[in-house]
């Protein structure tokens, strides 16, 4: 079989991909693959609505069957590479099928990062990074189950948050000494932490956790700060690039696939795009990897565009957002904890912002809580490049278009 454009990894980027490059290439030959024998689908909703119901978790696939039929972009789904020949342009799957392609993109996305410390015989650790793995842990989810969850960072916070509401009971088990330490400021990490604790989460800091057993009563997490019991326990710890296929190939692979900010790899008929790229991005001057929706919603536009021909540029401040309980926090830009933190609104409250800048007095990066609608001003703030008066910034009285 011959593709004119090839995509090996069919998430939420490969569908992007796939989508763009039909509406900007009619008559083109398309094709999807992907190990998941699912359709493709978007991640954000496995640690919220997927984990109440069955119903809830068909919110995460995008587009039905009769799409991709539609659009006549061919899966191959179930389909793991097996084997990739750059000079002849050609990719064997492990079914012993070929496809040459004219341009290949690789959006092989990430996966949960295993848990290091030792495990006994008979333990099941869950993690959360596919739709498999929602099941898995829906059906634990029962009210009344003791679950322990190992980081706390925004997977494992919205997955307490969820456990919560089914009625389990919950413990968070973080090394750090406050929550989201390594890219919020503390006033997040200590406003999550409240919000937690009020919920009835028993948020455990500064513990490391250790060996796990299975005893009688189910099973023991060993810690820096005593024994643990839990009858499941998820490992929510971060997440791996799945760069082994690019490693193997020869590409170039430091944190993910690099690639400039038009999405191309050192060779000029591979491109990459979403969770697994460590991409330049113009805006903060930097190869930086950033698992979002946002990189796995728009890089891939860009990706399609110059498997064309074109010249695009990726560019856009990183952004994400959690919802925890009632709770919405959105960040934009990275922390980088050196420079003046301005508090916008009250904490008490539960309505606020924390706004750092540059040494200019540029916005470098902001997190706002059940402040959503201030989000679109702040993006445009950052994107003009303005030296701001930190004093009206931090006045929530104070209109923020009015700083532009």
């Amino acid at each position: 079989m011959h593709a004119d454009y090839l995509i090996v990894g069919a998430g939420q980027a490969g569908r992007r991909a796939a989508e763009s490059l039909r509406s900007l290439a009619p008559a083109a030959r398309v094709c999807l693959v992907g190990e998941e024998t699912e359709l493709p689908y978007d991640r954000p909703i496995l640690s919220k609505e997927a984990l109440f119901n069955a119903e809830d978790e068909a919110k995460a696939f995008i587009q039905e069957r009769g799409f991709y039929e539609s659009q006549r972009i061919e899966l191959r789904l179930g389909s793991r590479v097996a084997k990739v020949d750059r000079a002849a342009r050609q990719v064997e799957l492990a079914n012993g099928e070929t496809i040459t392609y004219e341009k290949l993109l690789l959006a092989t996305g990430s996966r949960a990062r295993p848990y290091p410390g030792q495990v006994g015989k008979g333990v099941e650790l869950l993690y959360l990074r596919t739709l498999e793995q929602a099941r898995r842990l829906r059906d634990r989810l029962v009210a009344g189950k003791r679950l322990a969850i190992l980081g706390g960072g925004f997977i494992g916070l919205e997955v307490a948050a969820t456990a919560r509401k089914l009625g389990c009971e919950v413990a968070v088990l973080e090394p750090a000494p406050s929550l989201l330490q390594r890219v919020m400021p503390k006033v997040i990490g200590d406003y999550l932490l409240a919000l937690h604790r009020q919920a009835g989460v028993d948020v455990c800091l500064d513990t490391l956790p250790g060996n796990i057993t299975r005893s009688a009563n189910g099973l023991l997490i060993e810690s820096s700060r005593g024994t643990y019991e839990a009858d499941e326990v998820l490992v929510g710890i971060g997440a791996l690039p799945n760069v082994e296929l690019a490693t193997e190939i020869g590409l170039l692979v430091e944190n993910g696939i690099v690639v400039d900010e038009r999405c191309r790899t050192c060779d000029p008929h591979i491109f990459a795009a979403g969770d697994v790229t460590c991409h330049f991005n113009p805006l903060l001057g930097r190869h930086v990897r950033v698992e979002s929706w946002q990189v796995a919603e728009h890089q891939p536009q860009v990706a399609a565009a110059n498997m064309l021909g074109n010249e695009e540029s990726y560019a856009q401040l990183p952004w994400l957002w959690s919802d925890q309980y009632q709770c919405n926090l959105q960040t934009l830009g990275f922390f980088s904890g050196t420079g003046p933190v301005l508090l916008r609104g009250q904490v008490e409250e539960g309505a606020f912002s924390v706004v750092e800048l540059d040494a200019e007095g540029r916005l470098l990066a902001v997190a706002t809580v059940n402040q959503g609608r201030d989000m679109a001003a702040f993006k445009r703030l950052a994107a003009s490049g303005k030296s701001l008066d930190a004093v009206a910034l931090a006045d929530s009285a104070s209109n923020l278009r009015s700083l532009l």
